[in-house]
């Protein structure tokens, strides 16, 4: 089974890193810049992007998603560059500009993480099955507007895990299993009643991959 209508194949990038990430800090849709780190990052992966044969490049409105999206765009010869509101990060509500550390004496923040399905942010009215709907109808768009096209989406952590684990047949319960970085690239073919993931979280830095785990929680880039 495909979780959205339409043929393609998509490259999803999420947005490389800012200081707030550097400070585990949720961002949400607050309007946070890349860091030096982060633009190295895109400009790192532009090489394996030129490879794939993508013609066109979609991006969330965020300033991080798309400065990335620019750079990439800019990196492979000029492509044509979208601005898609549906690929846009989760509303974390009161959550942004606060650290992880701060939130774990949040109550309303053990909740979220025991049923991410249904608990909303507090000042947020939108769940995570609710974000996955926008961003697969946001991929929907996408895919008619170049039918078997390929497609680089430039969004943020969660959105993005919540579409491979869409494609995967996982529940957004188990989303968090899927690993998501800073400045790395996952890819899957749509067949129009099928989808087959072609790889996960690929960046230049392999190394770095495999090093210490970060702390597998909302990550609200």
């Amino acid at each position: 089974m495909q979780p959205f209508p339409g043929r393609g194949i998509f490259f999803l990038v999420r947005h490389g890193e800012t200081e707030w990430n550097r400070e585990r800090r949720v961002m949400g849709r607050l309007g946070t810049s890349l860091s030096e780190r982060g633009r190295t990052q895109v400009a790192s992966l532009a090489p394996l992007l030129s490879e794939l044969g993508a013609e066109v490049v979609w991006t969330s409105p965020l300033a991080r998603a798309r400065e990335t999206a620019e750079l990439i765009a800019s990196a492979l010869g000029g492509l044509p560059l979208h601005v898609d509101e549906g690929l846009t990060e989760v509303d974390y509500g009161t959550w942004e500009g606060q650290t992880f550390r701060e939130l774990m004496a949040d109550a309303a923040y053990h909740a979220y993480v025991r049923d991410p399905e249904m608990a909303a942010a507090p000042g947020s009215r939108e769940r995570l099955v609710e974000v996955r709907d926008r961003v697969l109808a946001a991929l929907t768009r996408i895919a008619a507007d170049r039918p078997g096209g390929r497609s680089i989406v430039v969004s943020h952590g969660d959105p993005i895990r919540l579409v491979l684990a869409a494609c995967l047949g996982l529940s957004v319960k188990e989303m968090r299993r899927l690993r998501v970085d800073n400045g790395a690239v996952s890819g899957f073919e749509a067949t129009g009643d099928w989808v087959e993931l072609k790889f996960a979280n690929v960046r230049p830095d392999l190394a770095g991959i495999v090093g210490p785990l970060e702390d597998a929680r909302p990550s609200g880039d």
